[in-house]
């Protein structure tokens, strides 16, 4: 009797716990992509397939592909656009930053270069990221050598600029 006991309280444990996983489950739910971000994206990107969204406190971000071509497009906690960005070739940088970085790190060879684009306004936080003035594009690239990793900031005009060691 005392078997039979022990084995209908531990049936019934497991059972409340699993109803209270179960319940704790529904309650607790992922951040969600505001209405305002996926409107914007939609109205920017309507080519844009596999869309994947990640949002955080700071960010939301929508990873996507479009034309063939892997993004991602970043919106702020209120939905409002930010930035879109792009994996690209180095033969997409501009010329004259090839040179550059040809003269100023010729013994690194060129990794990632990611492009940002920024549909900007004058007060943006590009012009803490360019010192000069706000650009609507601004490449990112990855350097290496034998001993060294870092990234560099590339402006539309040719300025080539040491960002950060990895």
């Amino acid at each position: 009797m005392k078997k039979m006991f022990y084995m209908a309280f531990l049936v019934l444990a497991l059972s409340v716990k699993s109803y209270a996983d179960d319940k704790n489950k529904s309650v607790k739910k992922e951040a969600e992509v505001s209405y305002f971000a996926e409107n914007n994206f939609q109205s920017k990107y309507q080519a844009a397939v596999n869309v994947k969204w990640t949002v955080t406190n700071q960010f939301q971000k929508a990873a996507f592909t479009m034309n063939g071509v892997k993004m991602a497009a970043f919106f702020d906690a209120n939905g409002d656009y930010i930035a879109t960005t792009q994996y690209v070739g180095v033969e997409k940088l501009p010329a004259v930053s090839k040179g550059k970085l040809k003269k100023f790190y010729g013994d690194y060879s060129v990794g990632e270069v990611v492009r940002y684009d920024f549909d900007g306004q004058e007060d943006s936080n590009l012009y803490m990221l360019t010192g000069k003035r706000n650009y609507n594009t601004i490449y990112f690239a990855s350097l290496k050598n034998g001993k060294e990793e870092m990234v560099v900031k590339i402006t539309p005009d040719g300025d080539v600029s040491f960002l950060k060691d990895l």
